[in-house]
């Protein structure tokens, strides 16, 4: 049915005004919210949709992850992560990282990421498409990019084949109502200059976005330091990688000049609070990044580094570790994390014309809570509830672009018994 009529909602829009509409109505039409109001619209030709007792809101856009890296989860645990990436990841990764098992992989990831209430990814990782059939089978929105690194990764052996992958799913998804293509630097460590110019000026010439790591870890900023003279974002800066098109992942340890180079430049940031704790990596100043007009989003990172891609964990922490570095119980509210986990992560990737609130015209990307749960009660305030209480089990369907992926915690368009099996005899592989 083209048409969708759900009641009986409250409301989170998280739009510009934050409004909150308690008993109100979404009418979607051909993907598209038509209206949005409080009390009731009628439309005889529409599917009806009682939300009694639920929140609906705009789905969670998770801004970083390499999301194959689900057949990697618990792979190589508790390691700094150069010893983590280089002696255990990257060798793991040449074995196995095959189109078969990235297709395997990422279905689980689907599932993971759907049942948690995410309804877009940023990707970086190899043979994204194949990463994007699945996405666009799965019904979700992806923006995604195959990852150029200065040395032979599983899907290329050269930079110049990297960049003619790239430049490929460019062609082939550009305009696409689901699949984003974007293109990917992996990081300043294990790209030259060339390399990432060559990048850069790809997205440039591409109208897409460009994405990297940046400023991670100490050893990244001091090994960064001894070779260029300058730390990393202030070296990218001087080579022209910093920008409104640009998303950097992490953001660790940017120095007070190079927060001050993000905002003057719009660079977003995509931060991935759980990964950067697991690995050691440092907890990164999102607040003072806030306070400078940054667009901080959040990201999961890859399961191997978190090890999930549950984006409701994620935006608590994210509420949470600012609280702790300042030693404010007001740094980062719970409204302020809710952003970042929705319409921040839309503005960071170019999408918040699409996506990312709920307001009219744009696309039906959002997902039913089950406020009335024991967990939750009693709401004081919405955002609160959301960011504090909620876990992913509270979120009960989902839908993009007005298309269901998952109703009633049943998956749409994934056949979980399936993958489960498949991704079982996947680890038995690379177990022995």
């Amino acid at each position: 049915m083209s048409k969708k009529l759900i009641y009986n909602a409250h409301i989170i829009t998280m739009n510009a005004s934050l409004e909150i509409i308690p008993n109100g109505c979404i009418l979607i039409e051909n993907g598209k919210i038509k209206n949005i109001c409080s009390g009731q619209l009628k439309d005889p030709d529409a599917e009806l949709i009682d939300a009694q007792g639920m929140f609906v809101m705009p789905g969670f856009i998770n801004t970083h992850t390499h999301i194959p890296m689900t057949m990697l989860r618990g792979y190589a645990d508790d390691l700094p992560l150069h010893t983590w990436l280089t002696e255990h990841i990257f060798p793991a990764e040449a074995r196995f990282v095959t189109p078969e098992n990235v297709r395997i992989a990422t279905r689980l990831a689907l599932i993971e990421m759907i049942k948690s209430g995410t309804v877009c990814f940023n990707d970086m990782y190899f043979f994204e498409d194949v990463i994007a059939e699945e996405a666009k089978k799965a019904g979700i929105r992806g923006v995604l990019g195959e990852s150029l690194i200065d040395f032979h990764t599983p899907s290329l052996n050269t930079v110049e084949e990297g960049l003619a992958l790239s430049k490929a799913l460019i062609c082939k998804w550009q305009g696409d109502s689901l699949i984003h293509p974007s293109v990917c630097a992996h990081a300043p460590y294990t790209c030259c200059r060339k390399t990432l110019q060559q990048a850069k000026q790809l997205a440039d010439q591409s109208n897409t976005i460009l994405q990297i790591h940046i400023a991670e870890t100490r050893k990244e900023v001091d090994d960064i330091t001894a070779q260029t003279g300058m730390p990393p974002a202030e070296y990218l800066h001087s080579i022209g990688l910093l920008d409104r098109n640009v998303i950097a992942a992490h953001g660790v340890w940017l120095n007070p000049q190079e927060t001050e180079l993000f905002a003057s430049t719009q660079t977003s940031i995509a931060h991935c609070p759980k990964s950067n704790l697991k690995l050691a990596s440092g907890i990164a100043d999102t607040y003072s990044y806030l306070q400078a007009g940054i667009t901080v989003s959040i990201g999961t990172d890859g399961t191997a580094s978190n090890n999930t891609l549950d984006m409701t964990e994620e935006m608590r922490f994210a509420a949470l570790l600012p609280k702790v570095k300042h030693d404010d119980p007001e740094a980062v509210n719970a409204r302020t994390a809710l952003q970042m986990a929705t319409i921040n992560g839309a503005k960071a990737l170019g999408l918040e014309q699409i996506t990312g609130s709920l307001e009219k015209g744009k696309s039906a990307d959002l997902i039913f809570i089950h406020a009335d749960s024991s967990n939750m009660l009693p709401v004081y305030d919405e955002y609160s509830a959301i960011v504090y209480a909620m876990n992913s089990k509270n979120i009960r369907s989902s839908m993009v672009n007005g298309e269901w992926l998952m109703r009633n915690r049943e998956l749409c368009h994934l056949d979980k018994n399936e993958t489960l099996e498949a991704i079982k005899q996947l680890a038995s592989t690379i177990k022995h």
